[in-house]
């Protein structure tokens, strides 16, 4: 079925390509330039997003086979938790306006 939408955003990334950036932390961290993937290792984590971090980026607080707790992405002044609501977080920053779309968790 064709889209009937007049602009469309494709959303890509190197996350499943050797090499990607991928991070597991057991401290609260600011994404990087060159991370794509950031996991909580670690309960009470705030995983923080800001105009340096990569985009798009994947927060997870699924560490191996244990579920953290309390994992947050800080991002445009807010927390959104990605225990409860959901263990991944897929983060887009708008380009041009420095804000960030932040999809499968929970505002707190």
């Amino acid at each position: 079925m064709p889209s009937n939408k007049s602009s469309e955003v494709v959303i890509y990334d190197n996350v499943q390509s050797a090499g990607s950036g991928v991070v597991n932390t057991s401290v609260s961290y600011t994404v990087g330039p060159n991370d794509n993937f950031v996991i909580c290792g670690g309960n009470s984590l705030a995983i923080t997003l800001d105009g340096n971090s990569n985009s798009p980026v994947y927060v997870s607080s699924i560490d191996g086979t244990t579920q953290r707790t309390s994992c947050t992405v800080v991002a445009n002044g807010n927390s959104y938790v990605i225990a409860d609501g959901g263990p991944t977080a897929h983060c887009i920053r708008v380009a041009g306006t420095g804000l960030w779309i932040v999809i499968g968790a929970k505002g707190i």
